[in-house]
């Protein structure tokens, strides 16, 4: 049977130690926490290895990726300092696997004749020299992502993160598994209700990170799509206790438990890899 991951938020009313518990006691076999200065990796590596689980990837730092796309800007330096602490610390600790946005926010002019590419090429660079493979994330800005995947297609150590709940909410063009799933690295599943304003406008509040089957993906067709891509020893998932909606209709987890929430966390991420060794 394929694994299962959890990818670890930072919304727990309790403490890592505890959660990491809950997440081995629902079936869970791997780990991918959100990096951060503040992240306790050794506090992480020691429960994950109490457990006998492991640390599948750390997700870079996302909020200013758009920056990366202007080497000129100073700022632009200062965020590339974390996405190198954060494939420094993938190194000193044997994570294979660095997530990162290739953009970020609905507001772009993408231009393909004045990209600049500087500061990804070093962060590209510094993933090889430490070993650490780069899994760009599909998210608004398609044509950012493309255009990555594009200019790294001969580095064996770049390739793709599957996100299915971006895939389903926020519109694009791109059939994302069949243009990039050949470099299918790991997966971020997750569920929601497609894109719900009536004019089309896309909005960051449907990204709502359900379990399964609490939205309308159809994971049996998506599955059956995942499953014809190289084989995942790991499928990982990137569920929210509390999604990016205000809405009360999209709490659905409010009134349950971390523990609890986690335990059906388990046995939906099992459903979907039952669903994927039988395709």
């Amino acid at each position: 049977m394929v694994k299962i991951g959890f990818s670890l938020q930072k919304e727990y009313d309790c403490p890592i130690s505890q959660v990491i518990e809950n997440l081995s006691n629902a079936g869970f076999s791997a780990v991918s926490p959100a990096w951060s200065s503040e992240l306790d990796l050794n506090l992480i590596a020691y429960c994950a290895n109490k457990y006998n689980m492991e640390i599948q990837s750390l997700h870079a730092p996302h909020v200013k990726s758009a920056l990366l796309w202007d080497s000129k800007e100073p700022l632009a330096y200062k965020f590339q300092k974390s996405i190198t602490d954060c494939i420094i610390d993938c190194a000193n600790f044997k994570i294979p696997t660095i997530v990162l946005h290739g953009w970020g926010g609905f507001d772009y002019n993408f231009q393909a004749e004045s990209l600049d590419f500087e500061v990804f090429d070093q962060i590209v660079n510094l993933a090889e020299e430490k070993g650490v493979s780069i899994a760009f994330e599909n998210l608004e800005g398609e044509e950012f992502l493309e255009a990555l995947l594009n200019r790294y297609t001969d580095r064996k150590h770049v390739g793709y993160c599957w996100d299915s709940g971006h895939d389903h909410c926020y519109p694009h063009k791109l059939n994302f598994l069949e243009s990039f799933g050949s470099r299918l690295i790991m997966t971020h599943i997750h569920d929601n209700f497609g894109l719900r304003d009536p004019n089309g406008i896309p909005s960051g509040a449907d990204d709502l990170h359900f379990l399964p089957f609490d939205g309308n993906i159809n994971w049996e067709s998506e599955i059956k799509r995942l499953k014809s891509l190289p084989k995942q020893n790991i499928l990982n998932f990137e569920f929210k206790k509390r999604s990016a909606s205000n809405a009360a209709y999209d709490l659905i987890y409010d009134q349950l438990s971390t523990e609890e929430f986690i335990l059906l966390a388990g046995k939906r991420a099992q459903k979907i890899a039952e669903i994927y060794e039988q395709q």
